[in-house]
């Protein structure tokens, strides 16, 4: 590994400490799984979700501002801290592959589109970084079942 790599990367965990007393990472995360409960729980809806984006990035300039007392030997604010930027990655990925599946299956249910749509099944939605730090949603069609897996599976309808 290029040691200029873990030199910025040694750094940037190390932030948190350097930021004068803004806030602590806990009232963020906080806010994260408030967030997530609310407009991207159980029953969602395309508006609900679109706010939820909307906080998502309020909260990563939050989480980049957030700030934590101590030292590094055991520090649990600090680990919540480097925990964050993970946890605001994952919501967010989240709620975009949410919002693109338009419809109810499983476990997910969309309350503005409460019917299954079996044109959901034949695509897998995958979410990628792009060069920029965007998130990229894209949907990958899925194999053809084989006959034996097909066989199973109406063996279990």
């Amino acid at each position: 590994m290029n040691p200029d790599q873990v030199n910025q990367a040694a750094h940037q965990a190390l932030e948190p400490f350097e930021r004068s007393a803004n806030e602590g990472p806990y009232q963020v995360q906080r806010d994260l799984q408030e967030t997530m409960q609310e407009l991207v729980g159980i029953v969602r809806r395309q508006d609900e979700m679109e706010r939820a984006l909307e906080g998502i990035g309020a909260l990563r300039k939050r989480a980049e501002q957030a700030s934590v007392d101590g030292n590094v030997e055991y520090n649990p604010g600090w680990h919540t801290a480097l925990d964050l930027t993970n946890l605001l990655t994952v919501s967010e990925a989240i709620a975009r592959a949410a919002i693109e599946r338009r419809e109810s299956r499983g476990a997910h249910f969309r309350d503005d589109f409460p019917a299954k749509d079996e044109t959901c099944g034949t695509f897998n939605i995958l979410i990628s970084k792009a060069s920029d730090g965007s998130m990229q949603v894209k949907r990958e069609p899925l194999p053809e079942t084989t006959k034996e897996l097909r066989g199973i599976i109406e063996e279990m309808q």
